[in-house]
């Protein structure tokens, strides 16, 4: 009982002094500019150790107490709650959602034009129209996205608060989801922490509002089929993700047995029942600006792939084709091997899913803005892994480049953010193996026999 009590109240100690963080911090750094911005890095890494000590808090002793689970929901609730107010700071994509959703309901493919063209002035009003990022680029968003931009539009349009309210009904989606694999995998409610109060996921969701929060549902879908057997709606849930943004589809190739049509094909087919109808009219049109976000005019915070050209005076378009293309190469193998080592057993889809994530946040060699590593956060729930609490946390100092314009991100930033991630990684890794290998030798296990281990 009185450790019970130890909990609640560190919970809500925590709790309350990071509601202070979102609650008034945030608000009054917002709207700020740059220097804001600078003071939001700040303010984010603050709140990030705050998470850190009230996971070690619930997670070195694991229980199912009520109570401390309800500190927990409740808390991350007002988090988000506070946020939905305060003026977008984070990012501008909030408003081409928005855009992008009053083109469709005027009858227009949004893939048609670009939001400058002369043929959709007539839409263009001062609230949403001249704060678009890239006004002369076509959209990139995929079609699920484009039906959730449509959606928010039918109901709130031009809305900031509506589109965050979406964000906010999928996080609770993603959240009920998350409690029943947490229950499944035999992991302690608890746990819901690593996602409910991630820094992360909650600046970058219902305050910046950015859509890739909202294929956490059908992630979680396609998981749990998958680890079910029923490989038809897992494809068709991980289509429905991957038709949000396209980077799920690292987790086809992780997830697909041999010999099995029904995941890949209802996966294929609900992609493809998404693109047909945008396509009409537009063609190839319909991939958007996509072509162009691998050009060298989109790197921003590149991880691997810096440390592989730039950082070591490798510079030059063809030093990064050819780095892109090696990494691009290394992540597909890594699938591949992820796939051939995958057991058929519910923990073996999950590591499998788990190590996809990882692969693609350590190996794409594209840009790396904070809101894309917000996927993984759910796996961290169920399998804490040092090195990508570290990345979710560190990848916030990013937004420096725009508080030390025109100089760019400083380097001693990107190596923070990247360089203890591989390091730990590495340690990782070699726990993993002594932990296996003891394990084996427990179990009379002979090198190259697998242990029957969950």
């Amino acid at each position: 009982m009185g450790r019970r009590w130890d909990i609640r109240i560190g919970l809500g100690g925590l709790g309350l002094l990071s509601l202070l963080g979102y609650g008034v911090a945030f608000p009054a750094l917002a709207g700020s500019g740059a220097r804001g911005l600078g003071g939001y890095v700040g303010l984010s890494l603050g709140l990030f150790v705050l998470y850190l000590l009230a996971a070690w808090l619930v997670l070195r002793r694991p229980s199912g107490e009520r109570t401390g689970l309800a500190m927990i929901l409740g808390f991350g609730l007002l988090f988000r709650l506070v946020l939905l107010p305060t003026p977008v700071m984070l990012s501008t994509d909030l408003y081409r959602y928005l855009w992008d959703g009053r083109v469709q309901w005027a009858g227009i493919n949004p893939y048609r034009y670009a939001p400058a063209a002369e043929e959709l002035a007539p839409l263009r009003e001062p609230g949403i129209a001249p704060l678009i990022n890239r006004p002369t680029k076509h959209t990139v968003y995929p079609p699920g996205a484009q039906a959730a931009f449509a959606l928010v539009a039918a109901i709130a349009p031009n809305s900031i608060l509506g589109w965050r309210l979406f964000v906010l009904g999928c996080e609770v989606g993603t959240v009920v989801l998350l409690l029943g694999l947490l229950r499944r995998t035999g992991v302690s409610p608890a746990a819901i922490l690593l996602y409910a109060w991630a820094p992360l996921v909650i600046f970058e969701g219902v305050q910046a509002g950015h859509v890739d929060v909202t294929l956490l549902p059908a992630l979680l879908l396609a998981l749990s089929w998958r680890q079910e057997g029923k490989m038809a709606r897992a494809g068709a849930a991980l289509g429905a993700a991957i038709l949000i943004k396209l980077y799920p589809a690292v987790l086809l190739p992780a997830w697909w047995r041999r010999g099995e049509w029904r995941f890949p094909a209802a996966c294929v087919a609900v992609v493809a029942a998404g693109y047909l109808p945008y396509s009409l009219g537009v063609g190839r049109g319909v991939v958007g600006f996509l072509p162009e976000y691998f050009g060298s005019a989109e790197d921003f915070n590149v991880g691997l792939r810096f440390f592989l050209t730039e950082g070591i005076r490798l510079e030059g378009e063809v030093a990064r084709g050819i780095a892109m293309l090696l990494l691009f190469g290394v992540l597909l193998l890594v699938l591949l091997l992820i796939a051939r080592g995958r057991t058929e057993d519910s923990p073996g889809i999950f590591r499998a899913g788990m190590a996809a994530v990882a692969a693609y946040l350590v190996l794409v060699p594209t840009a790396m803005h904070p809101w894309y590593a917000v996927w993984i956060v759910p796996f961290l729930a169920v399998r804490p892994s040092p090195a990508f609490l570290w990345l979710t946390g560190a990848l916030v100092l990013s937004y420096l480049k725009y508080f030390w314009e025109p100089a760019g991100l400083p380097l001693w930033a990107r190596a923070v953010e990247f360089l203890p991630l591989y390091g730990l990684l590495v340690w990782e890794w070699r726990t993993g193996r002594a932990a296996l290998a003891s394990s084996g030798h427990r179990r009379g296990w002979r090198p190259g026999v697998a242990p029957n281990a969950p």
